[in-house]
């Protein structure tokens, strides 16, 4: 058991220490100092300084969620308090941990052209990457110790909700779909059909992974598309054009759709093992 504990903390600080690049810089931009900035008087444009303050806090909480998912007081918080940021955080995080290599492999990490110079997205997603891989480690050993029966490969009897959740479901799917089609997305593909798994009675690691992460990718990383176009920050001026913009509203609702029927999943079979 110390041994495991021991593990777990190490995992917990390690996320910490790659949080520490990308905040750093937060905090020396809303300072005003315009490292990695070509143009540094962006940082002075009220939505700037608001994106920087938001994200500052993000990259806060994330630090957070990593000593609560490696502490023993982190298991008596409420379950919501721990699974919507690390939902959140995993959407943001476990695609650009599994592009950025890829993207590194080709010598091209950097979006392309843009305010912020190209040394700081390699910093940054290198950061990204690895707390992100980290935090879903520390989640997965966090969530078994907690969520057991979530884990049980097999057949779960359908509940009385079903029907409304697989109608539910069905909706988020068809949201899912196009953007997977569109936006060539394969993790809306995947929270669809893990989703779809899961609302028929299955359970075990794949279909939770693939609900989970395509669910938390669809909403999070569309709802940041339009805070930066809405918020007419730097990022995003030019706007969207409007099949993109629908295709990110998509992105929200089926994310968000998706999500909330994998929460009820997830309460509902973990209530019903610790009943039986």
């Amino acid at each position: 058991m110390l041994e495991h504990m021991k593990k777990r903390l190490i995992i917990g600080y390690a996320a910490v220490l790659c949080a520490v690049p990308y905040l750093t810089l937060k905090i020396l931009w809303l300072s005003g100092n315009g490292i990695g900035f070509s143009d540094p008087s962006v940082l002075r444009e009220p939505s700037m300084l608001a994106l920087n303050a938001v994200t500052a806090a993000m990259d806060a909480v994330a630090i957070v969620v990593a000593l609560v998912l490696t502490h023993s007081w982190g298991m008596r918080l409420p379950a919501w308090a721990v699974v919507f940021p690390m939902w959140v955080a995993t959407g943001l995080l476990g695609p650009i941990a599994i592009s950025t290599p890829i993207s590194a492999l080709s010598g091209d990490v950097s979006p392309g052209a843009g305010p912020v110079q190209p040394w700081v997205y390699t910093v940054v997603y290198s950061g990204f990457s690895l707390q992100g891989v980290l935090l879903a480690i520390a989640f997965v050993l966090y969530a078994r110790a907690r969520w057991e029966p979530l884990f049980v490969a097999g057949q779960q009897p359908l509940t009385d909700t079903a029907g409304l959740q697989l109608a539910l479901v069905n909706l988020g799917s068809v949201l899912a779909l196009g953007v997977a089609v569109v936006d060539l997305n394969a993790f809306a593909l995947a929270g669809a059909i893990g989703m779809q798994m899961l609302v028929r009675g299955r359970n075990g690691w794949g279909p939770l992974a693939a609900a989970w992460l395509g669910s938390g990718a669809m909403f999070s990383w569309g709802l940041w598309s339009m805070v930066v176009v809405l918020g007419g920050t730097p990022l995003g001026r030019g706007g969207l054009p409007v099949l993109t913009a629908f295709t990110e509203l998509a992105k929200v609702l089926g994310g968000a759709v998706l999500g909330i029927v994998l929460l009820f999943l997830m309460a509902e079979r973990t209530r019903s093992e610790g009943s039986a």
